[in-house]
């Protein structure tokens, strides 16, 4: 293990002086700290304006006052999905490119690998090293978002509260390692390091943006703003009706949106942030239990990206060259 830590240490160290890196990455802390405070002050500013209609009735000597609003302070975070979506992955293709190209064009991958270093200890400690990093990220925003939310909203969090809000910034972290990882894999399959990162941003914006947009585009319920079959009048039973007569059509919609690890990633956190209806009294682990498919869908490219670039790492004879 002592190679493997020796190499995680190095990365995270060549990780924190890459410029490009620590541009994306204060862009998102910014936006990140701006949104989460914002919202938080804003769920403040709901509570002391209900508050305040209540002391404003009690002065009257009223006793029936309305029902308290729904603050969910969660969703102050919900700005993080789509920021995670656009800096957070290009912040892990970067890092995942750099992890290999700057050995080759630096010519010290062949001298390492000369050593007495196996090529799959060298690789676990690229990836985990690049990986510690973004966990890291992850729980400090993690971190700022709870103390935001606790502090300037003055709401009492509950302990499922904090859970949904750390299995979301968990959720973040396994998004943006879908896309470290692979572009660790493009850059040890693509000798040329720009074509590789290039190749990367052109697979991302196909899975994060087009197939997404594409999915969108044939939902039949997206067709009129506030949805289709409620404009219709039509309740839960009759839509399902509607959509069993188009079995194969929305089975092949469907299919397309489960290609987009960014479709799963937002479904999942919706769900966790109380941003989509239908969540309010589950349990973190009764959230991650029905959307256990969108889990999967960010768990399933880790592993497989991981054991692609294992093979082509260890079986490539070039792998020293740009």
């Amino acid at each position: 293990m002592k190679p493997i830590r020796t190499i995680l240490k190095k990365e995270i160290s060549d990780a924190v002086r890459n410029k490009l890196f620590l541009v994306i990455l204060g862009m998102l802390l910014v936006l990140t700290i701006v949104s989460v405070v914002l919202g938080a002050f804003q769920v403040k500013a709901n509570l002391d304006a209900y508050n305040q209609s209540v002391s404003f009735l009690k002065s009257l000597g009223k006793t029936d006052f309305p029902a308290a609003p729904n603050l969910n302070p969660l969703a102050s975070s919900k700005n993080f999905v789509n920021y995670i979506g656009l800096l957070g992955a290009l912040m892990a293709i970067i890092l995942g490119n750099a992890a290999i190209v700057k050995e080759k064009r630096n010519g010290t991958l062949k001298l390492i690998l000369s050593r007495q270093i196996f090529r799959d200890k060298y690789l676990n400690g690229k990836i985990l090293g690049n990986l510690t990093l973004l966990f890291s990220i992850s729980m400090f925003t993690f971190v700022i978002s709870l103390a935001s939310v606790a502090f300037i909203s003055t709401v009492s969090l509950t302990l499922d509260d904090i859970t949904r809000m750390l299995a979301f910034f968990i959720m973040s972290f396994l998004y943006m390692s879908v896309f470290l990882i692979l572009g660790v894999l493009l850059a040890v399959a693509i000798p040329n390091g720009n074509k590789a990162l290039l190749v990367t941003v052109i697979i991302w914006l196909i899975f994060s943006f087009i197939l997404p947009q594409i999915g969108d585009t044939m939902d039949m319920d997206n067709q009129l703003p506030g949805g289709f079959f409620s404009a219709m009048g039509m309740n839960k039973a009759d839509t399902q009706k509607v959509l069993d007569n188009f079995k194969f059509y929305e089975t092949a919609r469907d299919s397309i949106e489960q290609m987009s690890p960014t479709k799963h990633y937002e479904r999942a956190s919706f769900a966790l942030l109380n941003v989509k209806p239908g969540f309010e009294t589950n349990t973190t682990l009764q959230i991650l239990s029905i959307k256990w498919i969108d889990l999967l869908g960010l768990l399933a490219p880790i592993i497989v990206l991981w054991l692609i670039t294992y093979v082509i790492f260890l079986k490539r004879e070039n792998i020293y060259q740009e």
